[in-house]
């Protein structure tokens, strides 16, 4: 058998599924539950056992990977929450990886266990994600605000760094962190692993805006990227979604370039990648929506196919034009800007609504 880069394999099959109209990737979030109650959370709203006990059962669990497999999807990235605080969590895996996904998991690896571990040593994943957020122990617990869970989490680290599994770690920063911001990096790259923080937060998904009050302030953030020598604040506005676009392929390729090119002319609200239908999002309970930040229209595919399912929520995306009376239609620099829709709606409860924070951050990196 010939062997090809993953990189080459990426784009190929990203090129072939654009052409023929088929979706490349999944993020699905098995569930809101978990672990840590982190400061900055825009999901730890749902961490409630109400809305826990709604969440699908491993059938239906199973039911949805049949009708993502089906829709020729290969990445397929488990979420939440913290999808490993699922008593199934390993059955599901399991039957993911029979299928012959590349497999993402996002964890925060507090409920990484050695049965679990152990499993993924002899199946592992695509790639394990964790975010680390401190590396002392009383700042990790302010943060996560769960008393014992450094410990936890730095065994849950090392079981994985052991086995030798494929990791990346992340690190989101805010004001609660930001001055322990070199400790994080040498950490991390001590273990030989790139640095990558992110300064951007949103408000919660049930509006809250509390996360917003930990942005560190914008030229600080321009600041932390000639600190760690890369484009970690420029680079995310390629993508609105907590996935790696490294490893689900949601890269810029020429399919995506051209979306937004077409997308600008057209005068689309969505400029991002989510416009070009290379991916698709699910809920813990079986709906498609539009992104991790917006909620509305969804579809469930307990009820729909895939296939309707993915095609109404892309029509309605695709649908979304800028407002002749928007603030930022005519803006010189909007093309600089990270704010999105999704992140509009949940900070302003307006598609199209402002942020002064992503207005301050454009214009500084205009003038860099």
């Amino acid at each position: 058998m010939r062997e090809i880069q993953y990189k080459t394999f990426s784009l190929r099959t990203h090129k072939k599924n654009w052409q023929i109209k088929r979706a490349n990737a999944c993020q699905f979030e098995l569930t809101f539950r978990c672990g840590l109650h982190c400061r900055h959370c825009y999901s730890g709203c749902y961490n409630k056992e109400k809305y826990i006990k709604r969440e699908l059962t491993t059938a239906q669990v199973k039911l949805v990977i049949d009708k993502i497999y089906n829709s020729g999807a290969i990445w397929l990235s488990f979420t939440g929450g913290d999808p490993l605080t699922k008593p199934d969590f390993l059955d599901i895996y399991s039957y993911a990886k029979d299928k012959g996904f590349l497999i993402t998991i996002f964890t925060n690896a507090y409920s990484m266990s050695k049965r679990i571990a152990n499993y993924l040593k002899k199946r592992p994943p695509f790639v394990i994600e964790i975010t680390l957020n401190a590396i002392s122990k009383k700042l990790y617990e302010f943060i996560s605000q769960i008393k014992g869970s450094y410990d936890k989490t730095t065994e849950g680290l090392d079981l994985i760094l052991e086995r030798k599994l494929p990791l990346k770690i992340k690190t989101q920063m805010t004001k609660d962190n930001l001055k322990e911001l070199p400790k994080i990096k040498k950490f991390i790259e001590n273990l030989g692993l790139n640095f990558r923080p992110s300064a951007l937060l949103h408000a919660r998904l049930d509006g809250d805006l509390f996360p917003c009050s930990l942005r560190i302030r914008p030229e600080e953030a321009i600041r932390l990227d000639r600190r760690v020598d890369l484009d970690s604040i420029k680079g995310e506005c390629r993508s609105t979604d907590n996935q790696s676009n490294e490893q689900n392929g949601l890269n810029e390729h020429n399919g995506n370039n051209r979306l937004n090119v077409l997308n600008k002319r057209n005068n689309h609200l969505f400029r991002c990648v989510i416009g070009g239908g290379d991916g698709i999002h699910i809920d813990p309970y079986g709906n498609i929506i539009p992104c991790n930040c917006i909620r509305e229209p969804k579809m469930n595919l307990l009820k729909e196919s895939i296939e309707e399912a993915r095609g109404n929520i892309l029509d309605w995306v695709r649908g979304r034009k800028v407002n002749a009376d928007s603030k930022c239609k005519n803006c010189s620099i909007k093309d600089l800007c990270h704010n999105c829709p999704g992140m509009a709606l949940l900070e302003t409860g307006n598609l199209e609504g402002q942020s002064e924070w992503y207005c301050e951050l454009a214009h500084l990196i205009r003038r860099e």
